[in-house]
């Protein structure tokens, strides 16, 4: 199945529109398709699947980032600038969700 697609009518959804989805929308929600207006909703056992993987990543990543803090100097702007990238990141994360049929 492709990603952000519709089941049905196979609509692809922009990354645009897939990220209002995500970001007013619960897991468990339902809508109807833009395009051809039959419910959809989330596939959420992929969703989870994803999220372990790209979480496991994130928590490699921040182990490194920890064991070097001392040698680079862990500034204020610096631990914003890493939790806009793991917000970003996470949205993106969620790019690779499918649909399912209802």
């Amino acid at each position: 199945m492709k990603t952000r697609s519709c089941p049905h009518c196979n609509y692809k959804y922009s990354i645009i529109e897939y990220v209002y989805e995500i970001l007013f929308k619960f897991i468990f929600s339902e809508w109807n398709c833009k395009n051809c207006n039959n419910k959809i909703t989330f596939d959420s056992k992929r969703r989870v699947n994803v999220a372990l993987c790209f979480g496991c990543f994130y928590i490699l990543l921040f182990s490194i980032i920890e064991l070097l803090k001392n040698k680079i100097g862990m500034t204020p702007s610096l631990w914003i600038a890493m939790i806009i990238l793991f917000v970003f990141g996470s949205i993106l994360i969620f790019t690779f969700d499918t649909f399912k049929k209802l």
